[in-house]
């Protein structure tokens, strides 16, 4: 019997309502005027300098399953770049970037009446998403209205630094809900993230599939054939996401 959801966030309660690429470099620039205003001239070469830090931080988390944030990659800028650092402004700058970035996540129309029925039945609903901000992440749950539904909302940009599909990442929110895993069920958008992850904890896995049809979506081609890929379930809304679980 299932007692309890895991919900990954971008993706699968959420969605970007704009290109990932321009919503970024939207990001990027507030972020040089922020710091030309407050004394510290950027050239061309700051966006793009910025962007392969992050890049190198994201490739970096998945190869070592440990979490690098976004904050760490704007301080290797800052160090590449030669800017000053008062106190504080390098706090203040991040803040910047990702409450920029936040602002653009909107909720899929049935992320809301799903989390509110699967806690009317009385089931323990929480969220794991890997990330490089927890910030962000907590920006878009409150904002969103999630907040009420998720306990607790955990991201890998939190001091532990584990990732999807460390076992131990989902193993936070079993603990917490001292529930087994066996009775915990992952739903999210990314078979090597959340599907393996789900797996590996001893959780079922439901797979979101709503069509974007993105890179970290798929099965990567070697490991087309691994069974702890697979989810026990695909589901094209939200909305089947409680008819799942009477089945399971």
């Amino acid at each position: 019997m299932i007692r309890g959801i895991i919900f990954d966030l971008g993706w699968t309660l959420m969605y970007l309502n704009a290109d990932v690429e321009q919503t970024r470099d939207r990001a990027y620039q507030s972020l040089a005027m922020f710091l030309n205003a407050n004394g510290i001239a950027t050239g061309g070469n700051f966006i793009p300098t910025l962007h392969a830090a992050r890049a190198r931080g994201w490739k970096l988390a998945d190869e070592t399953g440990v979490e690098r944030f976004g904050i760490e990659a704007l301080a290797e800028t800052f160090t590449e770049l030669g800017y000053p650092r008062p106190d504080g402004l390098l706090a203040r700058a991040n803040a910047v970037v990702f409450d920029e970035l936040a602002r653009q996540w909107l909720a899929y129309s049935d992320a809301l009446e799903t989390l509110r029925e699967l806690t009317r039945r009385g089931l323990r609903v929480g969220l794991f998403s890997n990330a490089d901000d927890d910030g962000l992440v907590q920006n878009c749950v409150a904002r969103l209205g999630f907040a009420p539904y998720l306990n607790p909302a955990l991201s890998s940009a939190m001091p532990h630094r584990l990732r999807k599909p460390d076992p131990r990442a989902l193993h936070l929110i079993a603990d917490a809900w001292q529930i087994a895993p066996r009775e915990i069920m992952m739903v999210g958008d990314a078979p090597q993230y959340d599907i393996l992850g789900a797996h590996r904890a001893g959780m079922r896995a439901v797979l979101i599939d709503h069509s974007e049809n993105f890179s970290w979506q798929k099965i990567p081609d070697d490991r087309a054939n691994d069974p702890a890929l697979r989810a026990d379930a695909v589901v094209k809304t939200l909305a089947e996401v409680p008819g799942v679980i009477e089945k399971m």
